[in-house]
């Protein structure tokens, strides 16, 4: 039922190109939908896995200011700074990404639908319940927190040079979303995911009404096929659940072809296109995307004529002082008498 919703919504055929479901944890599930405060916020069993009370802190204060309930006023210039730089610190030591290495490709697989954001959205709200507790937890208080801070017009600049929106994205995009090759072409993949979060946090992070009734629905079917009748094999055992109907193997090849590969084509075009970075970056992010994912980037650029004509050479012009030259023969140097008048 739950797999069943978002494949439909990704529009795949099967999920077992873009999530290994022996990976998801029901348990978490159950925890990130019904054990959760009045903000929609996550609560957690085990306190060990909480924020430390510094680092809460230190965000309340950025997100809510000039208001630092939390910490005193500042008393000197570049002190919220001091703070978001504290913040960042944090989030950068983490050695996983808020969104997991295990569920990479099934946040990937959402960049999409971008171009249809209630699809994107139930796609997030979804995805992100599958994560560990702990971890939506402060994906939704880090995420949270991003928007205000870039919505505030009361914070001073965080950045002499970068946008305060962009600098959020730049800051966070690698500590909530990343591959464990950790290639560079994440950091695009990443900043287009988490400005969508930033732009829609408070729906995606929210767990919708319709899902929730249908999780109790199929909760309270468990329970009564679960009941054992008198005369009934206690041996008996469920039949194991199935997620969704089967597919060929033809079909799955196409899907995964066409289907959880479109972000990366889309990806791709998006660095053909870009006219903001130089050559030489732009042939080291094609270069590297072409490594790591061949089959998309042979479907784009299929020969090395197709390649070239992406950088055509220009042609050499000679210095004007050479072709001086050559239109004028050489001559040999005639010394002359100087004449006195």
């Amino acid at each position: 039922m739950y797999f069943c919703r978002l494949q439909k919504v990704l529009g795949l055929d099967s999920l077992d190109e873009v999530l290994d479901t022996k990976l998801v944890n029901s348990k978490h599930i159950v925890q990130n939908v019904y054990n959760v405060n009045k903000q929609g916020i996550v609560t957690l069993e085990d306190k060990s896995k909480e924020l430390p009370h510094w680092i809460l802190s230190a965000m309340k204060c950025l997100a809510n200011w000039p208001s630092c309930s939390d910490l005193k006023q500042p008393t000197y210039s570049g002190f919220e700074r001091d703070v978001f730089k504290t913040i960042v610190d944090y989030f950068g030591q983490m050695k996983e990404p808020l969104l997991t290495f295990h569920f990479f490709d099934i946040f990937v697989s959402v960049l999409g639908l971008l171009q249809k954001p209630s699809k994107a959205v139930e796609a997030l709200q979804i995805s992100c319940l599958l994560l560990p507790p702990e971890n939506r937890k402060r994906l939704q208080l880090l995420v949270r927190m991003m928007a205000r801070i870039s919505l505030n017009q009361d914070l001073p600049p965080l950045s002499e040079s970068v946008r305060t929106r962009t600098l959020m994205v730049q800051a966070f995009s690698r500590c909530i979303l990343c591959s464990k090759d950790e290639i560079d072409l994440d950091e695009l993949l990443a900043a287009k995911l988490v400005s969508f979060l930033m732009d829609n946090y408070q729906e995606i992070l929210s767990v919708p009404s319709a899902l929730k009734s249908s999780i109790e629905d199929h909760v309270v079917h468990l329970q009564r096929v679960q009941i054992k009748y008198a005369g009934a094999d206690s041996d008996a055992t469920l039949p194991p659940p199935s997620f969704c109907h089967q597919i060929s193997t033809d079909e799955f090849e196409y899907q995964r072809a066409a289907g959880s590969q479109e972000p990366l084509a889309a990806l791709l075009e998006e660095i053909v296109m870009n006219k903001e970075i130089s050559v030489k970056d732009k042939k080291k992010k094609l270069k590297q995307f072409q490594k790591s994912y061949p089959e998309v980037y042979r479907v784009r650029f299929p020969t090395p004529e197709t390649e070239a004509m992406l950088f055509p050479e220009k042609a050499k012009q000679k210095p004007p002082i050479l072709m001086w030259a050559l239109k004028k023969p050489f001559q040999p140097f005639h010394r002359t008498r100087s004449f006195r008048m």
